[in-house]
């Protein structure tokens, strides 16, 4: 089963007194196309706060399944940040998966990295690499103060590079995808961006976001958890 992300769901309503996804965008498991589901054959399980639904792609016309269920607190008696979670079964194989991020990384930053990654699944290489670039530039201009934003990405990287910890293989690996930006940006027929520099590219964005927001965020957590021991 994979996890729905909230923006997938474009359309909730309710069935009984709970809440139900019925329209959710995807990518069909079956013909990997990227379509919107449309639910039906809503059935409530009210004693397991849950809802079972059927989805059928618009383009293969296979059916897809869905489940809404309410959102439990933890061991602490704490909610969590989303009331409902939605599930789709199967899940698919196809793509690279959007990363959960932290609520500190920037929603325009945020939204850049997901383009990038709906281009790479599209199979539009160019366009990953032109978004790629567009992605890193965002990345390092939350990095800098902001008088200091209209500098080019290469400036912005040794700009970070000076101010921060930023360790000298970060440093290669940002120059690696700035370069494989341009390359997206001009046309040159005989060195467009291959599949696999694309997918590497977007490895790279996912991994320097990793680094620079999410490990320090289960950092701090941690501290947060080890602090009421």
């Amino acid at each position: 089963m994979k996890l729905i992300e909230d923006k997938q769901v474009k359309v909730w309503g309710t069935s009984g007194i709970l809440k139900v996804a019925t329209s959710i965008s995807a990518q069909c498991p079956f013909c990997a196309e990227k379509v919107i589901f449309s639910l039906s054959s809503i059935t409530t399980d009210q004693n397991r706060n849950s809802v079972a639904s059927t989805g059928i792609c618009p383009g293969c016309g296979r059916a897809v399944f869905f489940w809404t269920i309410k959102s439990t607190k933890d061991a602490n008696g704490n909610g969590r940040d989303r009331e409902y979670d939605v599930f789709m079964y199967p899940a698919s194989e196809f793509g690279y998966p959007h990363p959960k991020l932290p609520s500190d990384v920037p929603e325009p930053l945020q939204k850049a990295l997901f383009s990038t990654i709906d281009s790479l699944n599209s199979q539009n290489f160019p366009a990953t690499a032109v978004g790629a670039r567009r992605t890193l530039e965002g990345i390092f201009k939350y990095r800098v103060e902001e008088s200091k934003r209209s500098k080019s990405l290469f400036q912005l990287i040794d700009e970070v590079k000076n101010n921060v910890d930023l360790a000298a293989p970060l440093e290669s690996l940002s120059h690696v995808i700035r370069a494989g930006g341009n390359l997206g940006a001009h046309f040159d027929a005989e060195h467009e961006p291959s599949e696999a520099q694309a997918k590497h590219m977007v490895e790279l964005l996912d991994y320097l976001i990793s680094y620079l927001y999410v490990l320090p965020s289960q950092i701090t957590e941690l501290e947060k958890s080890l602090a009421r021991e």
